[in-house]
């Protein structure tokens, strides 16, 4: 989308907001930002489900939200998603078809990753420097009512990315019934655990500088504070912990003059703050005024992009496989191979930017499964690649990379057969094409020697040559070439052929 008007709603843990902005060639201009509260995340953290009386109220607001829209003209041209407060919900399916059926609007869960990636991609766009806090190690916490988005990145590439259960109404409706004078207590003891977890998901060593916030829990403090510059200072949130913590909430509403909602929430968004900035060894935290509709609008309606996406996922599949303690050589050999194959033999497939992409991620990947154990490792390797969260990076699209590593090793007829059958014929088509070609990049580097050098591809009448330069006799290379270019000509329907020549000859 260009031009016209975009809606977006966010169906949070404590309440519901819809953002609407008009969109000319790129530049917005804001028309209505609604926000009503309803404590959906209160029904589904201490029961697991929304209550039928919360689902009725919340489908009203959305009838409201839905006449807004329509006195707009805005028919399509939105997003409605749900994020902790109805994804953890155990009806969730009831509350969203009910609102369909009673509103017309469509809801969709978002994903953990999903709605850290939209975070990212429009905080960095809003935060000056951002480019150099990625440089140099930056923490970026989406702190809400349910959850805390969190996004460690440096160097290009993503560290570790999650959606983790500390959410300020989530731990003040866990920590309900603890008495209000050592309720804080919890509160530490809690938030402590989550930076534990943090730090325990990131390598041997690893420095962060700068933490950067957004997020609804987030107001509170800007309400308290009005601060002239998008930064917070440890020191004058510790000041007002030490004046808080042990208050009541009534006591807190009165003293600081704030709402009930946001005095509930006061103490453990102070704890999360202040505990996050004694994890990443700072004074302060910048952030972002932007609301969650607000990023979601501009995310879905193009307006911002992600342009370093490819290097900084390809940065980061090669961070992943450093764990795993991959063969960098290897990876990079056929990596590079699989990216010649792929160019030179696209008039045979006919793929796009895209497969390219999900075949260069396998190359990279295809061993991985070796740090857990040699026999088999195509199988572990499935299981580590489908196990990865990249933000930015579609489930279905993890999944793709996944058959590939499985496939790039044993029989790949007997997988389709006994796994993978009911697989569309389009998509189990779309897999044997790549992993063709990432067999046969694999194969050119059997020996993890590096003996073949470079090779060009000839499509003549009837066959495909692979003439190789190598640096000696290639054994393993020939003989691995053999199995697995079987896959190839029944893909393609023609025979591929491995020509060697030792490079003094």
């Amino acid at each position: 989308m260009k031009n016209g008007i975009f809606a977006a709603i966010n169906i949070g843990a404590s309440a519901f907001r819809m953002h609407i902005s008009e969109y000319t060639d790129g530049d917005e201009r804001p028309l209505e930002y609604l926000i009503k509260p309803l404590r959906l995340g209160r029904d589904t953290f201490t029961k697991g489900h929304i209550t039928l009386e919360s689902v009725y109220a919340a489908t009203e607001i959305l009838k409201k939200f839905r006449h807004k829209m329509d006195e707009y003209g805005i028919k399509k041209n939105y997003k409605a998603v749900c994020t902790s407060g109805v994804r953890e919900a155990g009806n969730r399916a009831f509350f969203i078809d009910h609102v369909r059926q009673e509103t017309g609007l469509e809801l969709e869960i978002i994903q953990p990753s999903d709605e850290i990636y939209v975070k990212y991609v429009t905080v960095k766009n809003d935060i000056d420097g951002f480019d150099d806090f990625e440089k140099e190690g930056v923490l970026l916490a989406n702190i809400s009512s349910g959850n805390i988005a969190l996004a460690v990145l440096k160097d290009n590439q993503n560290i570790y990315s999650g959606a983790l259960p500390y959410g300020s109404l989530r731990l003040r409706r866990m920590f309900s019934d603890t008495p209000t004078h050592i309720r804080y207590k919890a509160y530490e003891q809690y938030v402590q655990k989550m930076c534990y977890s943090i730090g325990n998901a990131l390598p041997v060593g690893f420095e962060l500088n700068h933490l950067v916030s957004a997020g609804s829990s987030l107001n509170v403090l800007l309400n308290i504070f009005k601060p002239k510059k998008n930064m917070l200072k440890k020191a004058q949130l510790e000041e007002l912990y030490e004046k808080v913590k042990h208050m009541p909430r009534d006591t807190i509403k009165s003293v600081m003059k704030i709402r009930q909602d946001e005095a509930s929430v006061l103490v453990p968004t102070l704890v999360t703050y202040i505990k996050l900035m004694e994890f990443v060894g700072t004074d302060f935290v910048r952030f972002s005024h932007m609301t969650f509709p607000h990023m979601l609008s501009l995310f879905y309606s193009n307006t911002v992009r992600d342009k370093g996406f490819v290097g900084r996922v390809r940065n980061t599949l090669y961070g992943l496989g450093e764990r795993f303690n991959i063969d960098r050589k290897h990876a990079d050999t056929i990596s590079e191979f699989a990216m010649k194959l792929f160019d030179a033999l696209k008039p045979l497939h006919s793929l796009g930017r895209q497969e390219r992409f999900i075949l260069e991620a396998a190359a990279i990947l295809s061993d991985a499964g070796y740090y857990i154990d040699t026999r088999k490792h195509n199988q572990h390797s499935y299981y580590l690649v489908q196990s990865i969260e990249i933000p930015g990076l579609p489930r279905e699209t993890v999944k793709l990379i996944s058959y590939l590593v499985l496939m790039h090793n044993g029989d790949v007829n007997d997988w389709f057969e006994n796994k993978y059958h009911y697989f569309p014929m389009e998509k189990q088509l779309l897999i044997k094409k790549l992993v063709s070609i990432l067999r046969i990049a694999d194969s050119l580097d059997s020996s993890h020697m590096n003996l073949v050098q470079d090779f060009d591809v000839d499509i003549l009448q009837g066959k495909i040559v692979i003439r190789a330069k190598c640096r000696k006799m290639a054994f393993l290379e020939k003989h691995s070439f053999e199995t697995k270019s079987q896959v190839f000509a029944e893909t393609f329907g023609i025979p591929i052929e491995l020509e060697t020549r030792i490079l003094y000859e």
